[in-house]
């Protein structure tokens, strides 16, 4: 895999499932009142963006097509099946 992808990719992902924790939890319980909410809204918007654009980025540094990241709708599924595809930098000095 691509260096410069990879970092992307680390980055992209940690960033997007971190928003996406916090946002669940800053939302909490529907009486909840403030403006905890909508910081979790606005986090649980811009989670998956961040976690697609990690999962194009690994996709690309991969050797494939970078919309395959789009898999990263799928959240951990897609970040899965994207791990199974095969390196196409990588050396085969097997």
């Amino acid at each position: 895999m691509l260096a410069e992808y990879k970092r992307k990719a680390n980055i992209g992902v940690g960033i997007g499932l971190v928003l996406q924790i916090m946002g669940n939890i800053l939302i909490g319980p529907k009486e909840a009142v403030g403006s905890a909410p909508l910081v979790g809204l606005i986090a649980l918007m811009a989670g998956p963006v961040f976690f697609i654009w990690g999962c194009m980025s690994y996709s690309k540094g991969k050797g494939h097509h970078s919309a395959w990241g789009l898999l990263g709708l799928l959240s951990i599924i897609g970040l899965i099946v994207l791990a199974l595809f095969r390196d196409k930098h990588k050396k085969d000095n097997v």
